[in-house]
């Protein structure tokens, strides 16, 4: 049989027109199917008859975000990704639900593009909100991951910096204005120095900091010479010290503090050596600042070469005191003796360090005669058998520690985190 070319035209116009409705017909069956799916699960699976905004608020609780880092590693056998893997209705809920991709730990170089696209998908996923970004930066910034930052700059909120130097030991942090920037966080994965003048740099782009850590060995290397200090309104708890007591640092962290204005600081935690310069920079510091500093903490990682309490006479405002340092006795004594010496001290805490002696504890009662505080605690004290870093005091102490408990009303523990022997 012949046919001419326009019947054959026709007949194949006609046989595609019915393949389309065809297509239609089955995917409004593949619809149906999965709307019975669906309604199937509601009824076997008591997970799918909660409200969607319920499983929202579930799938939020199941983020596998690292403590230490306060993000979330893209992989596809951990929460957000695994959601969208178990089925449609999962996914859906997961993809409308921008609080499951606001946290994301990104590597500075990644390998293949692969990664810099699922880095965008991730930030686009959390749009509008407010994002956490942690950046594992052990090298120039790959271009990808660079441009995905400055495009999501106006949102990073909370940043942290993991650092590694590269082969000629410069770290490399991204330089660009996080004005909405509020808590900040830069620690070396080496022993390494930091010089304070990159510092300084990364400040002057983050002037709304609320919060800020430094985890960190800083250098006395400052390129210009030595810059007026760099005032931070807004910024009201300070975080500095070493990434780990296991090593000295290689200068004392408070080196920071020579550059600094905080006017508004309220809570500060130093852990590192005590040294006659870093006594003589934190008194600069508040006179330069004069802060509203309620809360301080001290950890000393070496033997302490200079007296605690000289840190302490230039902060009269300070309400919480915590001590992790062999120099906590001479802090009672001048507490004991010194009515100046820190008026409104209300919350004492002392966790002696590198000492294997009973303690002052006459002074410690005195003290506490003395002196208003509300709570008072003393970490590490071992009675005799088991040792520890302070020898339990005498049972006459401990009377009397018990008589301030009970009826004086003063929160009081002495003793090794599982006992306390008041």
């Amino acid at each position: 049989m012949s046919f001419a070319p326009s019947e054959l035209r026709k007949q194949i116009e006609d046989l595609s027109s019915e393949i389309e409705v065809q297509k239609a017909v089955l995917e409004d069956l593949i619809h149906q199917r999965s709307r019975a799916q669906r309604n199937l699960n509601a009824v076997l699976d008591p997970m799918a008859r909660l409200p969607v905004e319920l499983q929202s608020k579930i799938f939020v609780h199941c983020l596998c975000i690292d403590e230490d880092e306060g993000a979330s590693r893209p992989d596809p056998k951990l929460a957000p990704m695994l959601f969208s893997n178990v089925c449609q209705l999962w996914r859906d809920i997961a993809l409308s639900t921008p609080e499951l991709w606001t946290h994301l730990r990104m590597e500075s170089s990644p390998r293949g593009s692969n990664y810099s696209q699922l880095y965008e998908i991730w930030l686009e996923r959390s749009c509008p909100l407010p994002v956490s970004l942690t950046l594992a930066s052990t090298s120039v910034l790959a271009e990808g991951v660079r441009h995905i930052i400055a495009e999501s700059m106006w949102r990073i909120e909370e940043l942290s910096l993991l650092l590694s130097a590269d082969p000629h030991g410069h770290y490399h942090i991204p330089r660009l204005p996080f004005y909405s920037l509020k808590n900040l966080v830069i620690a070396l994965q080496d022993r390494k120095s930091f010089s304070v003048d990159r510092w300084i740099d990364l400040m002057q782009m983050s002037l709304g900091l609320l919060h800020c850590s430094l985890l960190a060995s800083f250098s006395h290397h400052v390129i210009g010479g030595h810059p007026q200090p760099l005032t931070l309104t807004a910024l009201k708890e300070l975080y500095l010290g070493e990434r780990s007591l296991s090593f000295q640092a290689i200068t004392h962290p408070t080196i920071v503090l020579r550059y600094l204005a905080l006017p508004a600081l309220e809570r500060l935690h130093i852990r590192g050596t005590i040294t006659p310069d870093a006594v003589s920079d934190f008194s600069a510091f508040i006179l330069r600042s004069s802060p509203p500093l309620r809360s301080m903490v001290i950890e000393s990682i070496t033997a302490v070469s200079a007296p605690t309490a000289d840190y302490l006479s230039a902060v009269p405002t300070l309400e919480t005191l915590t001590l992790a340092t062999s120099d906590w006795v001479s802090v009672v004594e001048r507490l004991a003796t010194d009515p100046a010496f820190l008026p409104n001290l209300k919350h004492l805490t002392c966790t002696p360090r590198r000492t294997r002696s009973r303690g002052n504890f006459e002074v410690v009662v005195y003290m506490l005669e003395v002196r208003s505080l509300t709570m008072f605690r003393l970490n590490d004290v071992f009675p005799i058998p088991f040792g520890g870093s302070t020898v339990a005091p005498d049972e006459d102490i401990l009377v009397e520690l018990r008589g301030m408990r009970y009826n004086g009303g003063i929160d009081i523990y002495v003793g090794h985190g599982k006992r306390n022997l008041v």
